[in-house]
């Protein structure tokens, strides 16, 4: 993993093999980033998303493991849950057919690079369960 900070913007690169996910969460805990917009682009492998079925208050999940995938674009925030930084981002991915598929990023691991642009906020939110939905949502802010 590399990484460049420049007054309020963090852009983390991380490399072949690493996971996607994991990886940014520990990057937040290492720099004590509590709260955060992230912007992502790169190409990624072993690739689980989901959709969220709010009638059955699931998730629909489909791993994409028969290659690599371009990671078109991929979107989210840092937030707080349970006290410990919880990443939540979309993604879109597409591969050779440029078919794109997308959801909620559960974990991919890096099949080339993943480029990251993290976004620190003065402020940070913190996830609770919502039992009406049935997921943890943000509930208030802190400074």
């Amino acid at each position: 993993m590399l990484s460049y900070q420049q007054e309020n913007s963090h852009l983390v690169v991380l490399s072949k093999g690493e996971a996607f996910i994991a990886g940014l969460t520990e990057y937040c805990k290492e720099h004590s980033v509590k709260g955060a917009f992230f912007n992502a682009i790169g190409a990624l492998e072993n690739v689980e998303l989901g959709y969220y079925d709010l009638h059955n208050q699931t998730y629909v999940r489909k791993t994409f493991s028969d290659g690599d995938y371009e990671l078109v674009s991929a979107h989210g925030n840092l937030t707080l849950k349970n006290g410990e930084p919880y990443v939540h981002i979309h993604a879109s991915i597409s591969g050779p057919d440029f078919q794109v598929f997308g959801g909620h990023l559960f974990e991919a691991t890096v099949a080339v690079t993943a480029e990251v642009q993290l976004t620190p906020l003065e402020t940070f939110a913190v996830r609770e369960p919502n039992k009406s939905i049935g997921l943890d949502l943000i509930c208030r802010f802190h400074k």
